[in-house]
C-alpha cells in the first residue's frame, strides 16, 4: 500500500493534470484524497472525492472512500449506503460479506418478522455497531444476531431477547438452513435507524465482578482509578493511532489517582510501569483477547478511560463510561471532524494531535482536563 504520508500533494496534482485517462485520473484522487485525510484535510479529501465521482461514479473503490467520507462528515445513512455499494464489489472487502441465501433488509416494517444480523470485522467495530439491537427488537423483530463470541457474555437481557450464534470464519450451516425474512451487516442496518447513532443501553458487565473490582481498589486508599490504553497492534495504521507510554507520565504528577493497564495481549508490565512513571495495576486473569468478561467489569468499575482509538475506546464508550480518547490529526472516519465531531457515545471525549506523529497538543489539552477531572462527572 502506498504510504500517504510520503506522498506531494503538489505532485500528484501534476499527475492528475497530464493524465488522460478516467479511471486513472480517479485512482490519483482517490490517493489525493488519503494523502489529505492522513494530514487532516477533511474538507479537501471530499471536495476531491466529489470530482472524480462526476467522471467515475460507479467505480467502486471511490464509492467506499466516498462513503468514509460522508460518515465522517455527519451523513451517516448516506455514508453508509454509498460505502456498502462500493466496498461489497471488492475483493478485499469479500471476506467479510456474510453470503448466507436470504433477501437483504431495505428498511421493511420488522413486526413479528425474523432477521439475522452479523457483525462483522474487528471487535471495536463489532461493539460500536451492536447499538441497532434494542432498537430492532422495539420494533417488534425477531433478532439473530452472528457476532464475536466474546459479546453473548456482556449482552445481558438483551440475550433473552436475541438468538445469539458465535460467528466463525466458515457460513453456520444452521443458519443457512434456517428461515429468516430478511438479512443485514449490523453496520447496514444503521441506515433504517430513526437515529443512527443512537447509543442506547446494549452492553451489560457483571455486577458482581464490578462491586470486587472496586471493593479491592479502595483497600488501596483514596484516589480516583483511571485506565490506560496507549497501543495499537492493527496492521492498518496502528502505529499512527498508538502513543509512547512514556508520553503520558504528567498524568502521575498533580492528582491522588491509581492507573490501570487495559491494553491486549502480552505486555512487560514492570518495564511499562517504569516507563510511565507510576504502577499500572494488571488484572493477571483479564484476558480480552478471550473473553471480555473481566475487562468489561474492569472499565465499568474505573472512574474514567484514556485510550487511543481502538477496541478499549468502544468498549468504553458503549459501557456508558467517561472515555477520553487521543486521535491522530488523520483520524478515523468514525469520529468525525474536528469541527464536527460523530458523537458515538454518550460520555466520549476526543482529544486531537495538532501534526502527524506529534501529540504535544493533544496531551496538554488532556492534562488540563486532567486535572480538573472529578468522579462522577463527564466533563472536567
Amino acid at each position: 500500500m502506498i504510504d500517504p504520508a510520503r506522498q506531494s500533494l503538489s505532485g500528484l496534482r501534476l499527475w492528475l493534470a497530464a493524465e488522460p485517462d478516467r479511471a486513472r485520473r480517479t485512482e490519483i484522487r482517490i490517493l489525493m484524497a488519503r494523502t489529505m485525510r492522513h494530514r487532516g484535510m477533511f474538507k479537501a479529501a471530499r471536495g476531491v472525492l466529489r470530482e472524480a465521482m462526476k467522471e467515475t461514479p460507479s467505480d467502486p473503490t471511490l464509492r467506499r472512500s466516498m462513503g468514509l467520507e460522508l460518515f465522517r462528515g455527519g451523513q451517516i445513512r448516506e455514508g453508509i449506503e454509498l460505502y456498502d455499494s462500493g466496498r461489497w464489489k471488492l475483493e478485499s472487502f469479500r471476506k467479510y460479506y456474510r453470503a448466507y441465501p436470504f433477501p437483504t433488509w431495505g428498511g421493511e416494517p420488522l413486526q413479528g418478522r425474523r432477521i439475522l444480523l452479523w457483525a462483522e470485522q474487528g471487535i471495536g467495530d463489532q461493539i460500536m455497531q451492536l447499538r441497532v439491537i434494542p432498537q430492532l427488537v422495539a420494533a417488534g423483530a425477531e433478532v439473530t444476531l452472528e457476532a464475536d463470541p466474546r459479546l453473548k457474555a456482556l449482552l445481558g437481557p438483551i440475550a433473552r431477547q436475541v438468538n445469539f450464534v458465535p460467528q466463525m470464519v466458515e457460513l453456520d450451516r444452521s443458519l443457512a438452513r434456517a428461515r429468516f425474512d430478511f438479512q443485514s451487516s449490523l453496520l447496514s442496518a444503521w441506515v433504517y435507524m430513526p437515529d443512527p447513532l443512537e447509543c442506547g443501553d446494549c452492553l451489560f458487565p457483571d455486577p458482581k465482578l464490578i462491586e470486587n473490582y472496586q471493593a479491592a481498589w479502595q483497600k488501596l486508599g483514596r484516589g480516583i482509578d483511571v485506565g490506560l490504553s496507549w497501543r495499537s497492534s492493527a496492521k492498518v495504521n496502528g502505529a499512527e493511532r498508538s502513543i509512547p507510554l512514556e508520553e503520558l507520565r504528567p498524568l502521575t504528577h498533580g492528582k491522588t489517582a491509581r492507573f490501570h493497564n487495559l491494553q491486549y495481549g502480552e505486555l512487560d508490565v514492570t518495564a511499562a510501569s517504569r516507563a510511565f512513571g507510576a504502577p499500572l495495576l494488571t488484572d493477571p486473569d483479564s484476558d480480552p483477547l478471550t473473553d471480555l468478561t473481566r475487562q468489561a467489569a474492569q472499565i465499568a468499575a474505573l472512574d474514567l478511560v484514556i485510550t487511543i482509538d481502538n477496541a478499549t475506546a468502544h468498549l468504553a464508550g458503549a459501557l456508558g463510561k467517561p472515555v477520553w480518547i487521543l486521535l491522530p490529526k488523520g483520524s478515523d472516519f468514525r469520529w468525525g471532524t474536528m469541527v464536527r465531531p460523530n458523537e458515538l457515545y454518550p460520555h466520549q471525549r476526543l482529544f486531537r494531535s495538532g501534526n502527524a506523529g506529534d501529540w504535544s497538543s493533544a496531551l496538554w489539552s488532556l492534562f488540563e482536563a486532567f486535572q480538573r477531572f472529578q468522579p462522577g462527572t463527564t466533563t472536567p
